[in-house]
């Protein structure tokens, strides 16, 4: 019974940590001379302009989305969308383009039987080779790239404090949701790092 009861503990733990250990990698560039605890207030960059990222007087449901899940991740790290003079300005670029990467595959030789006469038994006995590692083969698979850039802009300077960015393989012409919220996630979780 104890055993059954520390398979239910651990069992949990480990599908945890091999469920983190698959997420998408993020990257965070930061100006070491600034301490984002300072900030608390932001604004989107180009929120008063007419004309949004699509050049569209309206965004479009990935921009929408797009901007709700920073959002999201913004109020949960303490910042509060500004009226007025905010401490910060958020930007982000979605950039989708074709990539190469390269593959490799292991090669190995067919297995084969060999007969052969023995003159002293007087019998056909076989010979079984088994197959052989001969090297790889190499070569590129095309696949589109999907990459999610979040910029931090001080407002009172205008310069960039903080960038984080991640990207990863999609199948269509734009990200889907569920990629957005785990590059997101990812990217966001860097920034905590950051703030400590």
């Amino acid at each position: 019974m104890k055993r059954n009861n520390v398979i239910k503990l651990v069992a949990p733990v480990l599908a945890a940590f091999v469920l983190a250990s698959c997420g998408i990698p993020s990257y965070v560039e930061k100006d070491p001379s600034v301490n984002l605890n300072n900030y608390r207030t932001y604004a989107w960059i180009g929120e008063k302009n007419d004309k949004h990222k699509s050049g569209k007087p309206y965004k479009d449901f990935q921009e929408s989305y797009l901007t709700d899940l920073i959002t999201r991740e913004l109020n949960k790290n303490g910042f509060v969308k500004a009226k007025s003079n905010p401490d910060v300005l958020i930007d982000y670029d979605i950039m989708i383009e074709n990539d190469v990467r390269s593959q490799n595959d292991p090669v190995y030789s067919r297995p084969f039987v060999r007969y052969f006469y023995n003159r002293n038994t007087g019998r056909i006995n076989s010979f079984y080779t088994p197959s052989r590692y001969l090297g790889q083969n190499s070569y590129d698979v095309p696949y589109k790239s999907g990459t999610i850039t979040i910029n931090i802009v001080d407002n009172n300077s205008q310069k960039l404090v903080w960038q984080g960015w991640a990207e990863t393989e999609v199948t269509k012409r734009k990200i889907d949701k569920d990629d957005m919220n785990k590059i997101v996630k990812s990217i966001f979780r860097k920034m905590d790092v950051a703030k400590r």
